[in-house]
């Protein structure tokens, strides 16, 4: 099933894309989980806590510097356009982490580490989060803002500073209020000691998504008349949190050296300040308890097939958003469901499309160790297992879920949305970059691509396809979150 060479046609301007969030909200409710895209809440526990979820994690060389790497975290989906009194902060008492895996046994040796205040001078903590234009941060018509501190923690050393009281971007409550929003979130944007940039803020949702495939995920048809639904991004006119870095590849490569080392393992993880009720509160420090996490995009979707409605408190989506990516391998069951995925057995029973024999190694490979020729990925070629890092013990290399990345491999000329699949050795799964297409690439490898049959028959062309603008090649990529009036 080729994809397209370029931009995919049919974008539209932001009224365009609020018609087809709502086109697919009417068509796809309970199919799409209340039209979310799975990553965004396709675990129960996130549910009650949305600052804390975890919807996508991008990795990528940076287009406009080919030494630095480029990290992005997006949390809490589903924001609506900006209009005052909305306001969609980060979470306080938290951490908002990403970590980084150098050699391939699930713990991290750098980790990158977000945590908020607020600064809230609304009467009584409630209301317009601006009383007139907001033309810089530091305007005294801001009500509310919110400052973070970045740490850079390595195992053994004391965590290091980056950066204290950076202020984040804050919620864009419409034009009246933030007519030049863009002049804010320069301001927001830090450099950092040692080289790179970080920016903290709101953003236009960039997840690219074919809301047909979730029926296929799920159900295992695209619906009751296949091809009539819109392939429409059901998060399209909706905005997201996001933490953006931009790292040099020496910082993030295992012994300073990405030539010898080229791969690195990324995730994202929130965690929530706690205590032991059993003991003194007035003796202890606070604890935290990890809640949210992500590194490959549509882990439950992918091995479980499950969505907010389908998924079950406690279970399986619930215990990986829970668990550190060093005991994935320990996990019988999540392993298991590597080598035996749901959605391939769902659409065979739905439309008698033989799903690929068992056990699936390759998706064993593409969620848990990454692309190599000798692991079961079925690409045939070496491109972003740990075994390529010439300094990392062979030994030590296990199963653990995380975006790998080769820092190594050329950007693209001509970026294919498909990714790797397709010919893109610089695309999902090597990494992901913002304008890398994730559902249909991922669906063709559930049902065995590249080594066996084409899937192209299980999504004919839509009806009409509208997604998020593209995003640029300029720190921070992203679009400016949609605004009000």
């Amino acid at each position: 099933m080729p994809g397209p060479a370029g931009p995919r046609p049919g974008r539209r301007t932001f009224l365009g894309a609020a018609a087809a969030t709502l086109t697919a909200a009417a068509l796809g409710g309970p199919l799409l989980g209340r039209s979310l895209a799975g990553g965004h809440v396709d675990a129960p526990a996130v549910l009650a806590d949305p600052q804390a979820n975890v919807t996508d994690v991008f990795a990528f060389t940076s287009p406009d510097d080919h030494t630095m790497v480029t990290i992005a975290v997006d949390v809490q989906p589903a924001q609506l356009p900006g209009a005052s009194p909305l306001n969609y902060p980060f979470a306080t008492r938290a951490r908002y982490e990403v970590h980084v895996d150098r050699t391939g046994d699930g713990r991290p040796d750098l980790t990158y580490r977000w945590t908020f205040r607020n600064e809230d001078r609304r009467l009584f903590g409630g209301g317009p989060i601006a009383i007139a234009p907001v033309r810089s941060l530091t305007d005294s018509s801001l009500l509310f803002r919110q400052r973070y501190t970045l740490e850079r923690i390595r195992p053994g050393r004391p965590a290091e500073v980056l950066l204290s009281d950076a202020v984040a971007a804050p919620t864009h409550t419409g034009l009246a209020l933030m007519p030049d929003y863009r002049a804010l979130r320069t301001e927001a944007t830090r450099a950092l000691p040692g080289g790179g940039r970080t920016l903290a803020g709101q953003i236009a949702e960039p997840f690219i998504a074919d809301s047909r495939v979730f029926g296929l995920f799920v159900l295992g048809t695209v619906g009751p008349v296949p091809g009539a639904l819109p392939a429409a991004g059901p998060l399209s006119a909706l905005n997201v949190g996001s933490l953006i870095l931009q790292l040099p590849k020496r910082e993030l490569a295992l012994n300073g050296d990405p030539e010898r080392n080229p791969v690195v393992g990324v995730w994202a993880t929130v965690s929530r300040e706690g205590a032991d009720l059993s003991r003194d509160l007035r003796t202890q420090a606070a604890s935290y308890r990890q809640i949210g996490r992500l590194g490959m995009p549509h882990v439950c979707f992918a091995l479980w097939g499950s969505a907010a409605f389908n998924a079950a408190p406690g279970g399986p989506e619930d215990r990986f958003n829970a668990r550190p990516a060093e005991l994935d391998h320990q996990d019988a069951d999540f392993v298991a469901a590597t080598l035996d995925p749901a959605p391939p057995r769902r659409i065979e029973a739905a439309q008698g499309f033989a799903a690929p024999a068992t056990p699936r190694e390759d998706i064993r490979a593409l969620f848990l160790s990454g692309i190599g020729a000798a692991n079961g990925s079925r690409f045939g070629f070496d491109l972003n297992t740990h075994a390529l890092n010439a300094d990392a013990d062979p030994a030590a290399i296990t199963h653990a879920e995380e975006l790998r990345l080769n820092l190594t491999t050329p950007v693209s000329a001509e970026p294919h949305p498909y990714g790797v699949l397709d010919g893109d050795r610089q695309g999902y799964p090597n990494g992901r970059r913002f304008n890398d297409v994730i559902d249909v690439p991922l669906l063709r490898m559930l049902e065995g691509e590249p080594s066996e049959r084409s899937a192209a028959h299980l999504l004919p062309p839509p009806s009409f396809d509208v997604q998020p603008a593209p995003a640029s090649d300029v720190f921070p990529y992203v679009n400016l979150p949609h605004a009000g009036p």
